[in-house]
């Protein structure tokens, strides 16, 4: 082997060197970013926590609701936007419209939109 084969040799394995770490590089990054996806996505459980002390209830006490009606209140919206979210599913209606209803849901549960579809549902049901 001559001196310019050695050097054109050892630049084509530094070359390759580069590249594998830049492909390791880039697997280990896209393995990191699809792992948040996966658990970002599974996360579809709905705790029911409230504040203890809200704010008022360190100035006018008669005001506020006690932590066990609060979290029954919220346990209780769940349960409607799980009923109505069923009712959505079940009834006949085109698919962008079932999804505009099920954003609705989620921003205002307690919207007119909503209240109309659930309203026919049961009106077709009787």
């Amino acid at each position: 082997m001559t001196g310019s084969n050695k050097i054109a040799t050892l630049r084509v394995e530094q070359l390759y060197e580069m590249k594998k770490l830049a492909l390791w590089g880039g697997v280990f990054m896209c393995l990191f970013l699809g792992m948040n996806t996966a658990v970002a996505q599974n996360s579809d459980s709905v705790s029911a926590k409230v504040n203890k002390r809200p704010l008022l209830n360190q100035f006018e006490s008669d005001y506020v609701l006690t932590a066990s009606e609060r979290i029954a209140l919220k346990q209780s919206r769940i349960a409607y936007q799980y009923r109505v979210k069923e009712i959505l599913d079940s009834v006949e209606i085109s698919d962008r419209k079932r999804k505009r209803l099920l954003l609705e849901l989620k921003r205002n549960p307690f919207s007119e939109k909503i209240k109309e579809a659930v309203a026919e549902y049961t009106l077709i049901e009787e």
